[in-house]
């Protein structure tokens, strides 16, 4: 992102700028997006086979049969844990990024150090980085919440299984985006509210 923003922007006369692409854009959209979607293939994924295969293995069952209600043991605990883990581990992810666009407009491309800093510094604050984290941990909830749910009700055997997954990505990957998009007006509105002067 950062060596094609610095490309398009250095046609314009404005290379210097690429530090705003990477406080605007890598702040508000790209990371919390990719931090999802990480997670939908990744964990996400485990937890629709994991809660699968204790499905058509019967565990599940046994549980309900000894009076114990599987949802909160299985399904909560998975959603709870996800949601603790994303904010250090989308803390860690944003500075990586971060640190990646400088490293890749400063030396790749050749602009000065001085000026990538100055405006990135200028155009990034707080503000974006809390709701970049909200972002994140309202993805992995739903994704986590979806992903188990498809698990849970599995059925039709190991091909049954995968199956759930796959309907469980596919559904996740969309509520993901369309939330993505929902979330982003309501937190910046419309407008980007990115203005060199005044």
């Amino acid at each position: 992102m950062a060596v094609e923003g610095y490309n398009v922007l250095n046609l314009l006369g404005l290379g210097p700028a690429t530090g705003l692409i990477s406080s605007f854009a890598t702040t508000r959209e790209l990371a919390p997006i990719m931090v999802g979607m990480a997670f939908i293939a990744q964990a996400g994924c485990r937890f629709t086979a994991q809660l699968g295969a204790m499905r058509i293995n019967e565990e599940i069952d046994a549980l309900e049969s000894m009076a114990i209600n599987p949802v909160p043991f299985l399904v909560t605990t998975r959603a709870v844990a996800s949601v603790i883990a994303v904010v250090p581990l989308f803390l860690v992810a944003l500075g990586i990024a971060y640190l990646a666009c400088q490293f890749s407009v400063v030396l790749v491309s050749g602009q000065s150090n001085g000026s990538y800093l100055h405006y990135f510094s200028l155009f990034v604050n707080g503000r974006d980085v809390i709701y970049a984290t909200f972002k994140a941990t309202v993805f992995v909830f739903i994704s986590s919440t979806i992903q188990s749910y498809y698990g849970y009700v599995a059925s039709g055997g190991p091909a049954g299984v995968g199956v759930a997954a796959g309907r469980a990505m596919r559904t996740s990957v969309t509520a993901v985006v369309v939330v993505n998009m929902l979330m982003t007006m309501a937190l910046w509105g419309v407008e980007s509210g990115a203005r060199f002067g005044g």
